[in-house]
């Protein structure tokens, strides 16, 4: 028996070591001398176990007359052709924390160490490169950091190997070039750098190749071509430039090829429908490329998820793109697509065959011409439509109105006309509607506010009018709400400024809203941004407000409002913006406001505040305060040049 099999573990029980001692020269008790030490100091080193996983190892569980009980350890299996060897260690998903012990690498019958989803620490132990009979190994899901060891290379027999999702670093060992039958490689979601190593190309049993998120550079190796057994190819998110080999085009093996999020560049083959016949997912997902997307494309009948988003394709969408029926997410934002006639937006009519397609994204083109009502024929499964940020005419179709699966509606930026069909509001799941910087008229569909699951609402700059719906006051869910610079009339209703749950912004300015800021103002307690600028709001500033402790941007400039500015707002000390100027606002200018040492930009200018300024503080800084055209102000630094208050003998005061 090898001496540094038998090294005594400081952490391990006098009871381990007097089982030791006792052992036979059987196998069992030779797999007791190593397997069950190995296994204890595993838990030694495990610092929290939230679910109790490894409450039953203990040594007197092991007992019951056996040498090896600890066969029946959770996520412990022993083998059944050599007894009392671990054959397999399964704990993953159970919120384990702690460091890997390296004396793991004594089991030597071990075939698979799944310890993924955890939330393990520290460096992968190189002695587990002596688990010669390793066949799967996952680490995935951890905190696991330092470089991968070159040792590993030793797993000769290893055939699946999964460390993504954890904190590794450095480059991907030489000595892998040896790991013949591996079939799974993933260091997905890593900080592993250099290039991808040639070699690779020579692990022909490769059927999933994931080194996805990482910090690869370079370019890509032609050699990946003889992994003719490929089915996945993911090496997006890295730093990988240059043009992508045309020979990985003719690995017809692929079913997924994953590059998205590099600085690839060139085009594309026209016959890739040919010679990538089995593609299930095409993402090329913010790149460099240019050139036409090839119609060929459409022949691939198994080809579900096209995304091309983020890069320089021009020219026409193929007609045809959709007529394999497949497809489910359908991805070209952001290139330089074109849509001039008619005819251009066939391709809606061929996406019509996808029974399955929840996604559309076509928004960032130079797309123009009148927007088809086969838009409206698209799979009831449809989860997300965006056409924004192009020159699209016309009318919103009220065939949208049957997407009831729809979460996001996006038609913003282009010259839609026309007033918002009310058959949006049928759209119960939507959750983030924007159609702002359009031409719409007419007033907002009081339907708008059935839409109860809304996240955000943005229809800002547009010609709409009449006034907002009280039955906004519905949208419970909703974090951001913009209708600025609209011809909006009427009073604020209470009941949008009751949503609560407004947390992010509420714009509602340049509009032509008159009336008080009601006091029910107080309830957007969660607020970060509110612009009431530029309306035609008079009265005081409810003291209510002071309650929007949340807020860093407060705009209410441009208004009719009068009265003092409350001192309510001493306790909006996270404000970094507060503009009130262009009001009839009068009385002093509040002390408190010296300590708001976040504030970068106060402006009271063109208001009727008198008394001394401040001159502490945030007042001290010229770049920060505006206070010019007001009523009587004196005093305060030299650089705003008001007069000297006047003295006042104390019995004045």
């Amino acid at each position: 028996m090898r001496r540094w099999l038998l090294r005594p573990l400081a952490l391990l029980t006098t009871t381990t070591a007097l089982l030791l001692n006792t052992s036979t020269s059987t196998s069992s008790s030779i797999s007791t001398a190593h397997d069950l030490p190995a296994l204890l100091s595993f838990k030694s080193l495990i610092t929290k176990d939230p679910l109790g996983a490894l409450s039953s190892w203990t040594i007197n569980s092991s007992s019951n007359g056996s040498t090896h009980g600890f066969c029946s350890w959770t996520g412990v299996k022993c083998s059944r052709t050599h007894p009392g060897h671990v054959m397999a260690l399964r704990l993953q998903g159970i919120g384990l924390s702690g460091t890997i012990s390296p004396f793991l690498g004594n089991l030597s019958r071990l075939r698979v160490l799944d310890l993924s989803n955890n939330k393990l620490e520290g460096q992968i132990p190189p002695s587990l490169g002596n688990c010669f009979a390793l066949r799967r190994l996952n680490l995935s899901f951890n905190s696991l950091s330092s470089a991968i060891p070159p040792a590993m290379g030793n797993l000769s027999k290893l055939v699946v190997l999964s460390i993504r999702k954890n904190n590794i670093s450095g480059t991907i060992p030489p000595s892998f070039a040896d790991l013949a039958t591996v079939t799974v490689f993933s260091i997905a979601s890593n900080y592993v750098h250099g290039q991808i190593p040639p070699w690779l190309g020579n692990l022909t049993a490769l059927k999933d190749l994931n080194v996805e998120d990482n910090m690869m550079s370079g370019h890509v190796p032609p050699a990946l071509s003889k992994l003719t057994n490929l089915r996945f190819l993911f090496l997006g998110t890295n730093n990988l430039q240059g043009l992508i080999p045309p020979v990985l085009f003719n690995m017809s093996s692929l079913e997924r090829f994953d590059f998205e999020s590099n600085q690839l560049s060139g085009s594309l083959p026209q016959d890739i429908g040919s010679t990538l016949p089995n593609l299930k997912e095409f993402s090329l997902f913010y790149n460099k490329f240019k050139g036409q997307i090839p119609s060929s494309l459409s022949n691939i009948s198994s080809l579900e998820r096209i995304v091309l988003h983020g890069n320089r394709f021009h020219g026409r969408i193929p007609s045809n793109i959709g007529q394999n029926g497949c497809l489910t997410v359908f991805v070209l934002g952001k290139n330089e697509l074109q849509a001039t006639e008619s005819r251009d937006w066939d391709f809606l009519t061929s996406l019509a065959n996808c029974s399955s397609l929840s996604t559309v994204d076509l928004q960032l083109n130079n797309l123009s011409g009148i927007l088809p009502n086969s838009i409206s024929n698209l799979s009831q499964k449809l989860e997300t439509l965006q056409v924004g940020g192009n020159q699209i005419a016309g009318h919103i179709p009220t065939g949208i109105g049957r997407y009831y699966k729809l979460t996001v509606l996006e038609f913003a930026d282009n010259l839609f006309t026309g007033t918002i069909p009310s058959d949006i509001g049928k759209l119960s799941n939507l959750r983030n509607l924007f159609l702002f910087q359009n031409r719409y008229h007419g007033e907002i569909p009081l339907s708008l506010g059935n839409m109860s699951q809304l996240n955000k609402l943005i229809l800002s700059n547009n010609n709409l009018e009449g006034s907002i719906p009280a039955t906004f006051g519905n949208l419970t869910e909703l974090i951001s709400l913009d209708l600025s610079s609209n011809l909006l009339s009427g009073q604020i209703p209470e009941e949008v400024m009751s949503i609560s749950s407004l947390a992010v912004f509420l714009n509602l300015s340049n509009n032509l809203l008159d009336g008080p800021i009601t006091p029910h103002v107080g309830q957007l307690v969660n607020l970060a941004i509110m612009d009431l600028s530029s309306n035609k709001l008079s009265s005081a500033i409810p003291n209510t407000l002071g309650s929007c402790i949340e807020l860093q941007f407060l705009y209410l400039q441009g208004n009719l409002l009068h009265g003092q500015i409350p001192k309510e707002f001493m306790a909006l000390r996270g404000l970094e913006e507060l503009d009130l100027s262009n009001n009839n606002l009068s009385g002093p200018v509040p002390e408190f406001l010296e300590s708001f040492q976040l504030l970068k930009n106060l402006n009271l200018s063109f208001n009727q505040l008198s008394g001394p300024v401040p001159d502490t503080g945030i007042f001290s800084n010229a770049s920060i305060v505006s206070l010019t055209s007001n009523g009587m102000l004196c005093g305060g630094p030299v650089f705003f040049h008001f007069p000297a208050c006047p003295y006042l003998a104390p019995d004045k005061l």
